[in-house]
């Protein structure tokens, strides 16, 4: 009966910590593949642009082209981040901004940003992802209404590069958040063991393991008082 009660007592900590934690951890992830079928084939991203979406993609030969169209004015943030390796040069990593012109008139360049060889990536370790980062600076346009093409490009157009596109995170349960993170480490070669590094899911453990130790500390303090009582 009293393994049973601890069973059930322990359960009721775990329940309530996840409660607890999973509201403060605000950071939320959306990782989408960015697959192609054949060489040049535009992908068609979310029109609601403010809300943060991580494409994957992986360049092999030729651009990825993203194109979403908008019905009202909003703000374009773009960011492009590749994983850190000190033992190879970044990646020179590009994108351009283009608008579709009424009556197939061609496109409009909107803005650029182009990698050269001394550009400066910002160096960040993501403790959700348990992943260094280099990322390149934000990339933000007001934009009025109609149909845009975002471009991601190398010079020799290889390799695996995350574009976030929009800043504000959209809600997850804690479940999916895990899955999320385990997606984008396992784009970057991360091994599976790798989601134990998250902060995402380290200081639930923490938490819980402390509330564990009070809870075991308390239940020995009382039987050692009935012992003397």
């Amino acid at each position: 009966m009293t393994l049973l009660f601890c069973y059930y007592t322990l359960m009721k900590y775990l329940v309530a910590v996840l409660f607890l934690v999973a509201p403060i951890i605000t950071l939320a992830f959306n990782p989408i593949f960015s697959a192609t079928a054949v060489p040049y084939e535009v992908l068609t991203i979310d029109s609601r642009i403010e809300q943060q979406n991580e494409y994957l993609g992986e360049l092999s030969g030729y651009p990825h082209m993203y194109e979403f169209t908008l019905g009202t004015e909003a703000v374009l943030v773009l960011k492009l981040a590749q994983k850190a390796d000190p033992d190879t040069e970044p990646l020179r990593l590009s994108l351009i901004v283009v608008k579709e012109n009424t009556n197939n008139a061609g496109v409009a360049e909107v803005g650029r940003q182009t990698a050269k060889s001394d550009t400066a990536w910002t160096e960040r370790h993501d403790s959700a992802l348990a992943l260094t980062l280099l990322e390149g600076e934000e990339f933000v346009e007001n934009l009025t209404p109609g149909t845009y093409r975002v471009e991601v490009s190398t010079p020799d157009n290889y390799g695996k590069y995350l574009l976030t596109v929009g800043d504000e995170p959209q809600s997850s349960g804690y479940f999916k958040l895990l899955g999320d993170i385990r997606t984008i480490q396992a784009f970057f070669g991360l091994p599976f063991l790798a989601i134990l590094l998250s902060s995402a899911v380290y200081y639930p453990l923490g938490i819980i393991a402390l509330m564990v130790g009070i809870y075991f500390t308390w239940r020995n303090r009382q039987r050692i008082r009935s012992y003397h009582a």
